[in-house]
């Protein structure tokens, strides 16, 4: 066995995700860890596998196109290997979550992106909600790792600088604390 990333992006329709696991069951590839959303009528799935020696790059890309073409999905792949490891094995981290919310404009992401990318942190996950409070508002949760080396105090100065230069308001917390914060509780 030899481990493969495959991606999966298009037009989101029913049954989708049944069409894509079942060509891997049909290839022999068994499902390690995977990660889908659906963003405005569009499908985004990567799915790690760990696929059968016999089945090469190109004849899993083969498989998997040819079975979504002839299922009527119209979605993208891409199969290449695995990434060995994760980004953070090198070095200890803790997850953060990082949320900003304000006026929506071009740019906020990526003027966000840009302080983390400065400390060495990796963004896990990213979400952004247009309309959150409001007209042209627009609420932006990063979830981190930040490394435990890191002066938290100086990079949540940092970031709610960037925040007040983008007119953004800027939370900072352990993601234990932020899910103790957010978690539902029965009345």
């Amino acid at each position: 066995m030899h481990k493969l990333s495959a991606s999966f992006l298009g037009r989101d329709c029913t049954g989708v995700v049944a069409c894509v696991t079942s060509l891997m069951e049909k290839t022999h590839c068994d499902i390690v860890e995977v990660s889908q959303t659906i963003l405005a009528g569009e499908f985004a799935a990567i799915f790690i596998i760990n696929a059968p020696d016999s089945l090469s790059i190109d004849a899993a890309m083969r498989e998997f196109s040819t079975g979504l073409s002839e299922a009527g999905i119209d979605l993208s792949v891409i199969v290449r290997p695995a990434a060995e490891g994760t980004w953070s094995a090198s070095q200890q981290c803790e997850p953060f979550v990082v949320t900003a919310h304000g006026p929506d404009r071009p740019g906020l992401i990526a003027a966000m992106s840009r302080v983390f990318a400065r400390h060495g942190i990796n963004i896990e996950n990213l979400k952004a909600i247009l309309g959150e409070g409001g007209d042209n508002q627009a609420l932006f949760v990063f979830e981190v790792k930040v490394p435990e080396s890191m002066d938290l105090g100086r990079l949540r100065r940092e970031l709610i600088a960037e925040g007040q230069r983008l007119d953004l308001l800027i939370s900072v917390q352990h993601r234990d604390i932020f899910e103790a914060v957010h978690r539902i509780q029965p009345i």
